[in-house]
């Protein structure tokens, strides 16, 4: 048993990452007013690209208006401002329309892949009260990362980035970052199916 394995999630959801590779997903990532909904932390932003055959075909970017003040610390972090998301649409609309966009049962990746999908597990039951959960199978890169490389510490998106050089820096702005994890996907198939 690996170091990591205490930290596996047990959500039926999850897909395992090394079983195969997906050839057709979505990878998504989420920018929000602080780390847990249960204490009124809201998306801000959701990002994401759509993989057909492994090439992506299709972006989706959308700033939410959180009817609320985007607190400093975040707007330092992402560049997002209160300004920028006034006028955006709510939760709501956002969400109806980026189901749309994502399909149904459609599978999605991101990486800690726990965090996005509790703030979008809270975004749908607000949306659809009959429908408590976003109901996607997951897998997370995170997790990916870990069981590829158990004997590293830091598995972080900043990090990976780098060992795997797609970049420099993480951007924290949904879109770009769900970029780098599709990179980053990619990469990690590589490396574990193929041996490259």
């Amino acid at each position: 048993m690996s170091y990591w394995d205490k930290y596996r999630s047990d959500d039926p959801r999850r897909i395992p990452p090394l079983e195969a590779p997906l050839l057709d997903y979505i990878v998504l990532d989420t920018e929000t007013t602080g780390l847990n909904p249960e204490d009124g932390a809201k998306l801000i932003e959701i990002g994401a690209v759509k993989v057909k055959n492994g090439r992506i075909v299709d972006t989706y970017s959308q700033l939410i208006n959180p009817q609320m003040i985007v607190p400093p610390h975040i707007t330092q972090l992402t560049g997002i401002t209160t300004y920028d998301v006034s006028g955006k649409p709510t939760v709501k609309h956002a969400m109806k329309e980026f189901e749309r966009w994502l399909g149904f049962e459609t599978p999605f990746l991101a990486h800690n892949a726990t965090f996005d999908l509790k703030f979008l597990d809270w975004a749908t039951a607000e949306t659809w009260p009959n429908r408590p959960l976003f109901d996607h199978p997951f897998l997370d890169t995170l997790e990916m990362s870990r069981d590829i490389h158990p004997e590293i510490r830091h598995h972080k998106v900043a990090d990976l980035i780098k060992r795997y050089h797609v970049a420099d820096v993480e951007q924290h702005r949904a879109l770009s970052d769900a970029m780098q994890e599709q990179a980053l996907y990619q990469i990690m198939c590589k490396e574990y199916f193929l041996g490259a």
